[in-house]
């Protein structure tokens, strides 16, 4: 029995729906899966209802917070209440400021003589979650760039024209709002990150896993940060963070899971 924690779909960037996400996870014979899409709970219910009864669906959030430095670092949220009224009403504050953000990315790029809509974007996500990673795609689509990572690199990276900076929580707030909300606080895909001089912060303010698994960690990082987690007496968690085919990455999805006791471990963390 394996699990992959850390899954996307259409209710923010991924690509497939949940309930085609269900029928790959089926296909791949995992036995739990964590839907994880960023600042919305909405693919949660479909993905649950669409499910077998030998699939477990946890329900799951990956939320951005900033360090003091101005740093990125996503926390993933296992097992939270989709429907949690705190939780609720700060992600609706967030989609607000992404749509805000939308806007404005757009008027920029029209400053460089880029015409993008958010008619264009909005075929590819749903008008609450609309990110950089949309843009990219119109603008593959209209032929404006050659790949997404190509508008990243011209015109929607930090330090590009049209970059927006974006709210994010603190690191406490984050993971307050993840354990508030009855969830697993879990640090997402720390190979990712420049600095982990942020883990006594996180771990202060109730960190309980890391991700061990994920497919950007080396063979050689997967064992340092299994030895890092026990160290530090985190949980050890992980997952594909497939985003679906054509989306920002490889199809993932069974290729990078964990062990069935580590899924145990997580899930009775909640009542400790």
């Amino acid at each position: 029995m394996l699990a992959d924690l850390h899954l996307h779909t259409t209710e923010s960037d991924g690509t497939w729906t949940p309930e085609q996400l269900v029928r790959e996870a089926r296909l791949k014979g995992l036995s739990a899966i964590a839907i994880c899409d960023h600042d919305t709970t909405a693919g949660i219910g479909d993905a649950q209802r669409s499910a077998p009864p030998d699939l477990q669906v946890v329900p799951g959030i990956e939320l951005s917070a900033s360090t003091d430095e101005g740093g990125e670092v996503h926390i993933l949220g296992l097992w939270i209440d989709p429907d949690d009224e705190p939780l609720q009403n700060k992600l609706i504050e967030f989609r607000q400021e992404r749509l805000a953000r939308v806007d404005t990315m757009l008027r920029r790029l029209a400053e460089v003589d880029v015409s993008i809509t958010r008619a264009d974007i909005a075929r590819f996500a749903k008008e609450g979650v609309l990110s950089r990673g949309h843009i990219a795609s119109a603008m593959l689509e209209k032929g404006i760039v050659r790949s997404k990572q190509e508008a990243f690199d011209r015109y929607l990276g930090q330090g590009q024209p049209a970059y927006v900076s974006r709210q994010k929580l603190s690191l406490e707030g984050a993971v307050q709002l993840i354990l508030e909300s009855g969830g697993v606080p879990v640090l997402a895909h720390p190979g990712l990150l420049g600095d982990l001089t942020i883990l006594p912060v996180l771990i202060r303010a109730g960190l309980i896993g890391m991700e061990v698994v994920h497919h950007s960690h080396t063979k050689e990082q997967t064992k340092y940060f299994r030895q890092l987690a026990e160290d530090l007496r985190l949980l050890p968690s992980g997952g594909s963070d497939c985003h679906g085919p054509g989306g920002k990455d490889q199809v993932y999805i069974g290729s990078y899971t964990i062990p069935w006791q580590w899924f145990e471990d997580l899930a009775a963390s909640r009542w400790k």
